[in-house]
């Protein structure tokens, strides 16, 4: 399909919202999950953490080739693929609480699970770069990442409540089941968008593209974004509230991870398509993503200080903001540096970057877990990385200046 036939945003984020809305879900069970059913079962607490970060090791060597891949031979079929394998995902988790050996089936499934969100989450972003344009990228990309990020809030709350009510083994069940519904979906609804142009530039040459200071400014505040929210958050939140003894609406530490995670996340996809928009009508993309940058640091601060419930609750609501603006203004940023034709690899390797900050974020965050301390430490990370976001938009600022 060429570039005058691409649907709307809105209808792209429509045909995409079964296949990612349902893996979102499935991936998302499993936070409030793994971490305390493993320690349950004797794993020890950095096992887990092994166990939580094994999907992003092996995103970080197979992205690029998946984004590759999807160039090649489509971001749709790449999507397909992504969420049958997503399917086994959910029953080796099963199948490691019913038999009593969560060890070797939990990292399974997480390694898998790093093969199947690779070809579901790239293949999105993908298409959302393929459909935008110049003038609608920002809208494209927000509508895009909120069907794909409004999955994961209500999984995170589905998974605690249904671990709670009935059981992991029946979650996960569930889960699976849910992930077929979405594979059948994706079959029908997802669009083929691949460029016209039959060049497809072999993947050192996107590698080399690396070396442009933006694309790398760009790579590494999508590390800093995932090693916070997605990579520590996320798989240390359970502990924190374990560690605290906070209770929201009367659950236990499962449901109220599930509940405080979900709220973090629902924040966030709410908030993606204004942030989009924002950028596009002010041709503002890594400015809003310096300001973004600002209120995910300030975040992990309250998160990492407070004890109570309305701090944890807010301190997250900024986190789930700041991602908001981060995640569609960086993909933006990096579809007007590449040519159409490279998309997908690119955005493969913006995902190498983010996955290896998801991976770091559970390891460091469990190794050095006590009180906020992991909260604070990723803040100071990320204030670190704020001048590369100060500089893109004191480019963005004088490239407008001279149009």
């Amino acid at each position: 399909m060429d570039e005058r036939r691409a649907p709307s945003p809105l209808a792209l984020a429509l045909a995409l919202t079964p296949g990612t809305l349902l893996a979102g879900m499935a991936g998302g069970i499993a936070f409030p999950i793994l971490p305390i059913a493993g320690l349950r079962l004797g794993l020890s607490l950095p096992f887990i953490g092994v166990v939580l970060a094994a999907n992003r090791a092996v995103r970080v060597v197979l992205s690029p080739f998946v984004g590759a891949f999807a160039d090649r031979h489509g971001a749709r079929r790449t999507m397909l693929l992504g969420l049958a394998c997503m399917i086994v995902v959910m029953a080796l988790y099963a199948a490691g609480i019913a038999l009593r050996h969560p060890g070797a089936f939990f990292l399974g499934g997480r390694l898998l699970h790093g093969v199947a969100s690779a070809g579901v989450f790239v293949a999105a972003q993908t298409l959302a770069l393929q459909a935008g344009g110049a003038t609608q990228g920002g809208k494209t990309a927000g509508s895009v990442r909120a069907a794909i990020v409004l999955g994961v809030p209500i999984g995170l709350v589905v998974g605690g409540i249904l671990a709670d009510a009935f059981g992991d083994v029946a979650t996960f069940s569930i889960a699976s089941g849910a992930v077929v519904a979405a594979l059948c979906g994706a079959f029908f609804t997802v669009p083929d968008l691949r460029a016209p142009s039959r060049a497809r530039p072999p993947l050192l040459e996107s590698v080399r593209a690396m070396r442009d200071g933006r694309l790398f400014a760009v790579g590494a505040l999508n590390f800093g974004l995932n090693f916070a929210a997605s990579g520590m958050v996320l798989t240390t939140l359970a502990l924190l509230i374990h560690d605290r003894h906070i209770a929201l609406l009367g659950r236990d530490e499962q449901g109220t991870a599930g509940l405080a995670m979900g709220w973090m996340t629902i924040v966030d996809a709410a908030s993606t398509p204004f942030f989009g928009r924002l950028g596009d009508r002010f041709r503002a993309h890594a400015r809003v993503a310096t300001s973004a940058m600002v209120l995910v640091i300030g975040g992990l601060v309250v998160v990492g200080l407070t004890a109570h419930r309305a701090g944890l609750l807010s301190g997250l609501a900024m986190i789930g903001l700041g991602a908001a603006g981060l995640g569609p203004s960086l993909l933006v940023v990096m579809g007007e540096i590449v040519p159409p034709e490279r998309y997908g690899a690119t955005v493969g390797l913006m995902g190498l970057c983010g996955d290896v900050g998801g991976m770091l974020g559970p390891l460091v965050g469990t190794a050095i877990f006590g009180g906020g301390r992991a909260y604070l430490c990723a803040a100071a990370l990320l204030i670190v990385f704020l001048p590369w976001a100060l500089w893109l938009s004191a480019r963005e600022v004088r490239d407008l200046s001279t149009t």
